[in-house]
């Protein structure tokens, strides 16, 4: 018997039975209010271990931006609900099919909006230093994406801009924020159709191939 990782009642699950039901925002808004971890790649490992959180789509957006704010409140202590709830609520407002359709990959995207949440970034500020600090984020984490081959996949993504992010906070921001407690192992290969298996350097170590397979043109949700 544990906590649940959203609501913190005893459960035999990582997530209890109530939470296990809760749509993605809420997940998200939950998680990371009662996270303490300052590791923003630890935080979306447990959220993405959600039983209904997607393989691909909007889901996504937020959790970049909400574990980036969450694990940044927790290594300075500063207020951060109303950073938080602007992140989540921002990343959520990016569509699914953006990442593809737009030019723009919605994970990079992500990591510019939570540094626009932490330094309070307006439209009035047009040059202000936290614009720039959220824009050069969004750079370094999109040229990541583009680095990449093969099909696409928001997990990898995640990953990706996550380990660009922490690396970021500490270099431009002065907040150093935690790597991965292990080696970034992606534990969802089997369900998500468009895997890139062994060409993806999150696949699990020692994984076993699969059998030749034809690829597929489309996986179960819109990324």
């Amino acid at each position: 018997m544990s906590d649940c990782a959203s609501c913190g009642a005893p459960s035999e699950a990582r997530f209890c039975p109530t939470c296990a039901a809760l749509p993605y925002a809420d997940v998200i808004r939950s998680c990371c209010a009662r996270a303490t971890s300052t590791s923003p790649l630890d935080l979306a490992q447990e959220i993405l271990a959600h039983p209904a959180f997607p393989v691909a789509g909007q889901a996504h957006h937020p959790l970049v931006a909400a574990v980036l704010v969450t694990a940044w409140r927790n290594a300075t202590g500063a207020e951060a609900a109303g950073p938080l709830a602007a992140a989540i609520e921002r990343g959520d407002s990016i569509p699914g099919g953006f990442c593809a359709g737009f030019g723009a990959d919605a994970a990079a995207i992500a990591c510019g909006i939570a540094v626009s949440a932490i330094r309070g970034n307006t439209v009035k500020a047009e040059h202000a230093p936290g614009r720039a600090l959220a824009h050069a984020l969004t750079g370094q984490a999109m040229l990541q994406i583009a680095s990449g081959t093969g099909n696409r996949c928001c997990k990898r993504s995640v990953y990706g801009v996550l380990e660009v992010a922490t690396a970021y906070f500490a270099s431009a921001l002065g907040v150093a924020l935690a790597p991965a407690s292990g080696r970034i192992e992606c534990p969802f290969t089997e369900r998500n159709k468009l895997c890139n298996r062994e060409a993806c350097r999150y696949y699990p170590a020692g994984g076993i191939p699969a059998a030749p397979r034809r690829r597929l043109a489309a996986v179960e949700e819109v990324a």
